[in-house]
């Protein structure tokens, strides 16, 4: 394992003399030693104080991040027991947000412990009692003894979620949440932490009864936060936003402090077209903690809708800032950033940002596709209509290769500059695609049509919105239909053909691998059938792995591989 520097006998010494620090003499009797640790601190001595501290307790292997980036980096490689992370990494970017952003990408199993180091105070404040906190917070200066009984207090609680490790690892929730009830059937004294782990990943796949009727369980045993967030969150998957509303409310008033209540908030307001209301949850969020991606660039959108510019363009601003720093670094940052300049009439702050995008993403095909889609508006915008024109013919040759990778908001993106420029066909084309690959998405169906009204085609947006829809859930019925009557090979013929022109759409994936396991029970295996099913399976789990239908799918190709005795099919 790497190590930031050769430490010397003296520092050894030190550490050791730490108040409460065991011995490092009887490494093999110390749990410790068969721990993998990450220390994320951008001092260098600090790493080497913990590292010492912790070598005193019998760990051998250490490895060490200096910023956010490189700790993700090695998150992804090694399968880490306990993370030690500062708070302050740097460029605005906290350990609670890389936090979050690591549970997000299901980088670190159930049972690895995450602990906050930090020598602010006010992390006591910013830590939430949302459901996903850190498990426990160190505050500088401390002994060896204090971290040595919150790392042991930590370390065994979340050794109980061994058991669930693999399975949540390989995105196979389902699983998960069967072990999760089998714990919870056992009455341990992890029981209740068992349920929260339960509760959560029923959300994540969109199984809001049994998330509701846990959440509910829970709140009869002990009034806690998280179960009334959680309860929250399950009412809304269920459509009572009502109830969901004042239940966060609820929250919020016990503890102004949990984000997440913010943010399901502003989702509620904008479901009732509340756009008011949805801009001052995301303004009170953004104040408390502002080094949240996601929130900075909702804010955004809707402050543009709201015309609110000077909004729109500072967290349009904040978005693109901290995101340089991040996984989350993408062009359309800059596009949105560029747009509101030029809503705003700052034609000259617009050329900087579409120049600064040229120049952060030179030699990127998407970049570069991207810059030339902004150029070209901006060009419109101050009147160089050629220039606009020709800029836009280069971008629409390219997006026939690009188009169906890039995600919805530059697709979006490059239909403005195509309404604008009077191309209408080929604005109609990208969202027709667009509609068709992702037809049960609601928000996003909503989003285009907003775009719709936005330039002036709300009758006919929605007419294109609505005739897509329908196309491709009569065509899924239609197969359905033929697979519900036996016609499997007719079935699977129908959903290739769909797949083929809707390559995006997930439903038609699902569906495409449904079909194909109900031939295999009825006539045995079929080679090049399930050769493609596994292809789209590993898309699935790419695009969307907590996908409900994806997780009974997921666990059906399980159980009928090992029955067939083809285990090298096992995703």
């Amino acid at each position: 394992m790497s190590d930031p520097k050769p430490q010397s006998t003296s520092f050894h010494s030190i550490a050791s003399a730490y108040k409460g620090a065991r011995p490092a003499e009887q490494p093999m009797a110390d749990p410790y030693a068969k721990r993998l640790f990450l220390i994320i601190d951008s001092v260098p001595e600090m790493q080497r104080a913990l590292a010492m501290t912790l070598s005193s307790f019998g760990a051998e292997k250490v490895e060490y991040a200096s910023k956010a980036g490189d700790a993700l980096a090695k998150l992804a490689k090694y399968e880490f027991d306990v993370v030690l992370c500062d708070y302050d990494l740097g460029n605005g970017y906290d350990g609670l947000y890389l936090f979050e952003e690591v549970k997000e990408r299901n980088l670190i199993k159930q049972s690895c412990v995450f602990m906050i180091v930090t020598g602010e105070r006010r992390a006591q404040r910013v830590i939430s009692a949302a459901e996903q906190a850190p498990d426990d917070y160190l505050l500088k200066p401390f002994t060896g003894e204090v971290l040595a009984q919150r790392l042991e207090r930590a370390m065994r609680r979340r050794e109980a979620f061994r058991i669930v490790d693999e399975a949540v690892m390989r995105h196979e929730y389902l699983a998960a949440i069967d072990a999760c009830s089998r714990k919870i059937g056992e009455k341990s004294e992890f029981a209740l932490d068992f349920m929260k782990l339960k509760g959560s990943l029923s959300l994540k796949i969109g199984d809001y009864d049994t998330a509701r009727t846990l959440y509910m369980d829970v709140l009869r045993i002990k009034t806690v936060p998280w179960a009334k967030l959680g309860l929250a969150k399950a009412l809304t998957g269920q459509k009572a936003y009502d109830e969901a509303r004042l239940l966060f409310e609820e929250v919020l008033r016990e503890n102004d402090r949990v984000m997440e209540a913010y943010d399901w908030l502003a989702r509620l307001h904008q479901t009732n077209h509340e756009l008011d209301k949805a801009q001052q949850m995301l303004a009170s969020a953004t104040r408390l903690s502002p080094v949240v991606i996601r929130r900075q660039k909702e804010l955004a959108q809707v402050a543009l809708k709201n015309h609110d510019l000077a909004t729109a363009e500072a967290a349009s601003r904040e978005t693109l800032e901290i995101a340089k720093y991040t996984w989350h670094r993408h062009p359309t940052h800059y596009a949105m950033l560029a747009r509101v300049q030029m809503a705003q009439g700052e034609h000259g702050a617009a050329a900087r940002t579409v120049a600064s995008l040229r120049r952060d993403y030179r030699y990127n095909e998407v970049g570069e596709w991207m810059a030339d889609v902004c150029d070209s508006q901006l060009q419109l915008k101050s009147g160089n209509r050629q220039r606009a024109a020709q800029l836009l013919s280069e971008a629409q040759e390219r997006f026939a290769t690009l188009g169906a990778g890039l995600p919805p908001e530059a697709q979006m993106e490059f239909a403005r500059a195509c309404y604008a420029q009077g191309r209408q066909d080929a604005g109609d084309a990208a969202m027709q695609a667009l509609v068709r690959n992702h037809h049960d998405d609601e928000t996003l169906l909503g989003q285009i049509g907003d775009l719709f009204e936005d330039v002036g085609r709300r009758e006919a947006g929605h007419q294109l919105i609505a005739s897509n829809v329908q196309s491709v859930i009569e065509l899924n019925n239609e197969a359905v239909r033929a697979a519900q009557a036996g016609q499997f090979e007719q079935a699977i013929e129908r959903f290739a053909k769909a797949h083929e022109d809707m390559p995006g759409n997930l439903q038609v994936m699902l569906n495409l691998v449904n079909a194909t396991l109900a031939y295999v029970h009825r006539h045995g295996w079929h080679e090049s059938h399930m050769r493609r099913a596994h292809e789209l399976l590993k898309k699935a789990r790419e695009l969307a792995p907590a996908n409900n239908k994806f997780q009974k799918l997921l666990q059906a190709w399980r159980i009928l591989v090992e029955k067939l005795g083809k285990p090298q099919w096992v995703l």
